[in-house]
């Protein structure tokens, strides 16, 4: 049993290889192949095993530029409910992954008391060479993909894998650097998340897993508290993580108010004019005394006063999805695309070998 087992995972190491270094176009044959399994949204959301993954999303000080930060991928919902996993992940290329003495990505399963993949054999772990295949006009990506197998339903909730990457020393505040689960797959292979005995529940839960999964309300960035430069980044996209360098929030500008004018003041205003007051000629002592008339009063005139005002500038943003930049001959991927992954469905040692093949090809994203 035991040299049967390991005889297994040598198979599927060995398609794995062939797995990440396969490029090409999903034909309508193998459409099947999707992250859906191709079953509908309502027989996925009826799942009898929910697994979610939450990938880390942390904002760090500007002071960790050229430093090590640690991320994480956890799940819950799925205790004790699969063995055999086989997924890629993919992280902005400025970032830069621990390596081992090999020059393989070191990434850890979990340890002892940290549960998840604690009890799952890890059976591969590798650098993925066509990562550059999800590059958008945003973000480049390098990608990594590992897999655990296992002869019963060992698989926990709690950590499923951690690795290091180093922030570029040239960071700077604002910075975003996206992390994200992809599915792939194709006729030969696919990526996994499912049960020993690979039936109809632990192919719904994979189809969970892989959409709704790895993405959702719950795991997906905070709008309400992610800070609006990681929003610009994440709002559009199904990146499932972030590594973010903290930016001080900008002080707000007090509207720029135009200066009110002065009231115009009119002319001065002229004292009324009156006419002089002619004094009485006495006129011979048998004339009446004649009074000349009394001058018209000139009302005077007070300029209008108008207050001119600038209205504040307006404020707002902007948010688009970024457009995905795809090399000849493949096609740009949907939210959570399709990605060849691990061969086989089960693990367990009976159906391991046989869902195994060569050629593997990429698949498009799918959109939440």
């Amino acid at each position: 049993m035991k040299n049967s087992l390991k005889k297994a995972f040598s198979v599927i190491a060995m398609a794995a290889v062939a797995v990440s270094a396969s490029s090409a176009v999903v034909s309508a044959a193998e459409e099947e192949y999707k992250a859906d399994g191709g079953y509908t949204a309502a027989q996925i959301a009826a799942s009898t095993v929910q697994p979610k993954v939450d990938v880390t999303k942390i904002v760090v000080s500007p002071d960790k530029a050229g430093q090590q930060v640690e991320v994480k991928i956890n799940l819950k919902g799925a205790n004790a409910k699969y063995c055999s996993t086989g997924m890629h992940f993919y992280y902005d290329e400025r970032l830069q992954i621990e390596k081992d003495p090999f020059g393989e990505p070191k990434v850890n399963k979990a340890a002892s008391g940290e549960l998840g993949t604690e009890y799952l054999g890890t059976i591969k772990i590798q650098a993925d060479p066509t990562a550059d295949d999800f590059n958008t006009d945003k973000t480049k990506f390098d990608g990594v993909f590992f897999a655990t197998a296992e002869s019963s339903n060992k698989g926990l909730d709690g950590l499923l894998y951690k690795m290091n990457f180093t922030i570029p020393a040239d960071a700077k505040p604002g910075d975003v650097y996206p992390l994200d689960i992809l599915y792939r797959s194709n006729k030969n292979a696919k990526d996994l998340f499912t049960n020993k005995e690979n039936d109809e529940t632990g192919k719904i839960m994979q189809a969970y897993f892989f959409t709704q999964g790895i993405y959702n309300s719950e795991n997906k960035y905070n709008s309400t508290t992610d800070p609006a430069y990681v929003q610009d980044v994440m709002n559009g996209s199904a990146y499932d993580g972030y590594i973010a360098i903290e930016k001080p929030e900008e002080e707000t500008d007090a509207p720029t108010e135009a200066p009110t004018e002065a009231p115009t003041a009119a002319p001065a205003t002229q004292a009324p004019t009156e006419a002089p007051t002619v004094a009485p000629t006495v006129a011979p002592a048998t004339q009446a005394p004649t009074q000349a008339p009394t001058g018209g009063t000139v009302a005077p005139t007070q300029a209008a006063t108008g207050t001119g005002t600038t209205a504040a500038p307006g404020t707002g943003a902007t948010t688009a999805k970024p457009g995905t930049t795809v090399a000849p001959g493949t096609t740009a991927p949907a939210s959570n695309a399709p990605k060849t992954g691990v061969p086989g469905a089960g693990m367990a040692i009976a159906g391991l070998a046989a869902a195994i093949g060569t050629a593997f090809v990429l698949r498009k994203r799918e959109e939440d």
